[in-house]
């Protein structure tokens, strides 16, 4: 970055990054579309007989062409009533996967309604578009069938098929531009870049005294600064005074707030000057520069193992449990390989395993691989693929620290020493390590996970032994995580939703808050350790603003995790961090005294500062892009799939959050939140002014409404009240208050614990007072002990206590040098915290990766033979 280079250099890497900006847009990124609009081709032959009302609905099933459905053009010949038309979208098993309003008022009836979706589907999979009232009455139009038209179906109203009709519809589709076209857009591209150069060459020819001495810095300044300045500008106006997004005034004020914060970060971070920080203060000062190639590819694979964890999470079929899973394995075995040096790697062992693997993979994967004929075969070939992929990766970690181990028994027989003698040993938290290792293998009843976790993670413990980056693992494990952190992040703003429904919290990255709230337990905890430590470590007697400069990094990152922390609403979520942080700032200060008020004021500060920005930025990026990923068990609410109007009231808001916040956090009985977006349906109390047929309310006919049948956002949604069922409903004892507190979970714990035993069980799931079965313990002590036995619960219970007691001694020990050691206490904290409520302990999941992950420097007081 601080590379000296001529301007005249700088000109032409400014001009090549334009130019490389321009190209992956067209390719691979494909952000230029066009829309091409598919016609069934027939002939008007007028409106439906019977108005679309709130009895009769119409239902037309179409076949897709594409894999993005623009919108459709469905002609209204006539609005009996009302203004409004409801449009839905069905999948093939007759799931409503999309829900659209369209104000009719802004189209001239009779003609075409364009019906906005931009919904990804499935190509050649056959969905309906059902319309149906809002408090409206109208016609719709018809044609006649057209033999050419195939992907066009039935009509149906109200379950009865019209015969040879279907609407009088066009099917828009977004498609990426022709390929003739994105060739002849590059092509310009680099004539216009090579033009530049050109220029470039001239000018500085003829002004040779201008081309002085610049940086690589100053040059990728000159291009971040303009375009930060115009992405802001351009949200900002967005904002207000076009009012994109919503109109009401503290919203507004709100997300310009967050905005002008996150330009702030964002420009500070463009043109700071980079300050030099001690020894072990991050994960990446410190590093030598020969090993930074290595460790961040290091970092990656801890970052990818933890992105497939998640991944795992997500999955709800055994198949696609099995694909993350095996793609986590093969990240973590080239963790291992990574810490191995050149000479290490080539040699004539590994070459040997190499030519034998290649060979008997062939042979495997021809005699198991299914055929095309065979159902999923694609997905199980692949999960096949893994699996030999695996096995191969696997040889070469198994030579590679077997190798030293035989040499060095070698050496010892020759120098005539012990044949085991070597010059380290294990802690006593490595005993215990092995032990609750070998009883989870004995104990391993028809689970293989644990055996898998074992082999590797035992792997990885004996490599640190002999490797020589051991000392400066916490920094990779730290770089890991917050790399992690990174890409998930940049997941979310461009495929989450941020929705005030159904259940209005947060999921980030996963489908449900709970897993949400044990990934940023172990990344609240990373970010908690990466602050503080700075923070320790500035002289008592800086500036603020010195501070900041130092920190700034650290302090944005723990403010933006704290912050979607707080978007999930969840309890489990607040008490396992809040644990966390106030036992890491208790362990620091009590090395550090006086430094309470200035670690609690920066991370209190950080928080306050990053909420705004966070929000606004998670409630408006993915709006814009538009590319939302739903989870199959997502109870989003379908009013904001696909390409949602970004004003959309039933996105989240700083009211719906509040309240929402009051009521499950701070148990505040306030009323839901109720927001009228339609004045012509609802008054300013959110009450009706029209009946279900659109027809004025004096004297009209009014029945109970389905939650989300109409415009006005709801305060209490279908998925709240099934969840409020089954807890309150199902198995909770209602005379036991800590039960209904804690969502029946006293009760799951007593009937887990009758049923404890010394070897464990084969099942999951133990049997509650209802004869229903709780599918988990929802806690990771009863769940370790009822999955693999008494004996195996003790010894996990001892791990935990023995990894929170060697992590202070740890941090302790390398206060001075790698102060980032603390980060196994806080991560065991974190996950000994989150473990009370729920079942955390599985190879999959991502607290349990970072939890063995920061087990590395613990297992061997010292490493090498003699």
């Amino acid at each position: 970055m601080r590379k000296i280079i001529s301007k005249k250099t700088g000109a032409k890497i400014v001009v090549m990054l334009l130019t490389l900006l321009v190209v992956l847009s067209i390719w691979p990124f494909r952000v230029w579309t066009d829309v091409k609009e598919y016609s069934a081709g027939g002939e008007y032959v007028g409106a439906t007989e019977q108005n679309a009302s709130f009895e009769r609905s119409y239902l037309q099933n179409f076949i897709t062409q594409y894999d993005r459905l623009s919108s459709i053009d469905v002609y209204i010949s006539e609005m009996a009533t009302g203004k409004y038309i409801m449009a839905q979208v069905l999948d093939e098993n007759y799931t409503e996967v999309l829900r659209v309003v369209v104000d009719t008022d802004e189209y001239e009836i009779p003609g075409f309604v364009n019906i906005p979706m931009e919904l990804n589907v499935e190509v050649g999979k056959n969905y309906s578009l059902v319309l149906k009232d809002c408090r409206s009455m109208y016609k719709i139009g018809l044609e006649d069938l057209n033999g050419e038209a195939g992907y066009v179906g039935s009509l149906f109203c109200a379950g009865q098929e019209i015969p040879a009709r279907h609407f009088y519809a066009n099917y828009n589709y977004r498609v990426p531009m022709p390929k003739s076209f994105s060739m002849i857009a590059i092509l310009i591209a680099l004539v216009v870049a090579i033009t530049a150069f050109t220029i470039i060459e001239l000018f500085f020819k003829k002004y040779p005294e201008k081309n002085t001495i610049s940086t690589v810095e100053k040059a990728l300044r000159f291009i971040a600064n303009p375009v930060a300045a115009v992405f802001f500008a351009t949200l900002m106006i967005m904002v207000f005074p076009l009012k994109m997004f919503d109109s009401r005034v503290i919203d507004i004020i709100f997300y310009e707030l967050g905005l002008i914060i996150c330009a702030g970060i964002v420009f500070y971070g463009i043109n700071h000057r980079v300050v030099t920080h001690k020894l072990g203060i991050s994960f990446w000062d410190g590093i030598p520069d020969k090993n930074k190639v290595v460790y961040v590819l290091q970092m990656l694979m801890i970052a990818m193992a933890i992105w497939y964890a998640s991944e795992y999470m997500n999955g709800l079929y055994d198949i696609f449990h099995t694909l993350s899973q095996r793609r986590m394995e093969i990240c973590l075995l080239l963790l291992i390989l990574l810490t191995f040096s050149f000479k290490e790697v080539f040699n004539v062992f590994n070459l040997i395993w190499l030519v034998a693997s290649v060979i008997w993979s062939i042979g495997y994967y021809g005699q198991n691989k299914l055929p095309v004929s065979d159902k999923e075969y694609d997905i199980r070939n692949l999960a096949l693929r893994y699996f030999i992929v695996i096995i191969i990766l696997a040889g070469f970690v198994v030579i590679g620290v077997v190798r030293p181990l035989i040499h060095g028994m070698i050496s010892n027989i020759r120098n005539k020493k012990p044949f085991f003698r070597t010059n380290y040993s294990l802690t006593v938290f490595g005993w215990i390590s092995i032990a609750f290792f070998a009883c989870l293998v004995v104990f391993r009843n028809t689970r293989t996970w644990g055996v898998f976790m074992v082999l590797i993670f035992g792997a990885l413990f004996i490599r640190m032994l002999m490797w020589r980056g051991r000392p400066d693992w916490y920094k990779i494990l730290s770089g890991g995580l917050m790399l992690n952190f990174a890409i998930s992040l940049g997941f979310s703003l461009l495929h989450r939703y941020f929705a005030g429904y159904m259940l209005g919290r947060f999921g980030f990255i996963f489908h449900t808050v709970t897993v949400t709230a044990e990934y940023f337990t172990a990344m609240g905890a990373a970010a908690t350790v990466m602050l503080a430590i700075k923070v320790i470590s500035f002289p008592k007697n800086s500036s603020r603003i010195e501070l900041f400069k130092t920190a700034w990094k650290e302090i944005v990152l723990f403010g933006w995790i704290m912050s979607y922390s707080l978007f999930t609403v969840s309890r489990t979520t607040y008490v396992a961090i809040v644990a966390c942080i106030f036992a890491v700032v208790i362990v620091v200060i009590s090395f550090h005294k006086k430094q309470f008020g200035r670690i609690f004021c920066t991370m209190v500060l950080s928080v306050l500062v990053c909420f705004p920005a966070a929000f606004t930025m998670q409630r408006i990026i993915p709006t814009m892009i538009a590319e939302p990923v739903h989870y199959e068990i997502d109870d989003t609410d379908v009013q904001i799939r696909g390409g949602a109007d970004w004003d959309n009231t039933n996105f989240m808001c700083v009211e719906r959050f509040v309240k929402l916040f009051g009521h499950k956090i701070l148990g505040l009985d306030w009323e839901g939140y109720n927001y009228p977006n339609d004045s012509d349906n609802y008054d300013k109390d959110g009450n009706p002014v029209l009946d279900i047929y659109g027809y004025p309310m004096q004297g009209a006919i009014t029945l109970p409404e389905p939650v989300g049948g109409y415009l006005v956002s709801n305060g209490f949604t279908r998925a709240e009240l099934l969840i409020l069922t089954e807890e309150l409903g199902g198995y909770v004892d209602m005379d036991n208050k800590l039960d209904v507190i804690s969502g029946g979970r006293i009760t799951i714990f007593k009937s887990y614990f009758k049923e404890l035993n010394l070897t464990g069980h084969d099942v999951m799931g133990a049997e509650l007072p209802t004869g229903e079965i709780a599918v988990h313990a929802h806690n990771v002590y009863l769940q370790v002990a009822y999955d693999n036995g008494i004996i195996t619960g003790i010894l996990f219970i001892l791990l935990i206590l023995g990894a929170l007691i060697y992590g202070v001694v740890l941090y302790k020990k390398n206060i001075n040098t790698n102060p980032l050691s603390l980060m196994v206490f806080a991560i065991t904290i974190g996950f000994a915290a989150a473990g009370i409520s729920e079942w955390v302990f599985h190879l999959c999941n991502p607290l349990t990766v970072a939890l063995m992950l920061s087990f590395g420097g613990m297992i061997f007081k010292e490493k090498r033979y003699e």
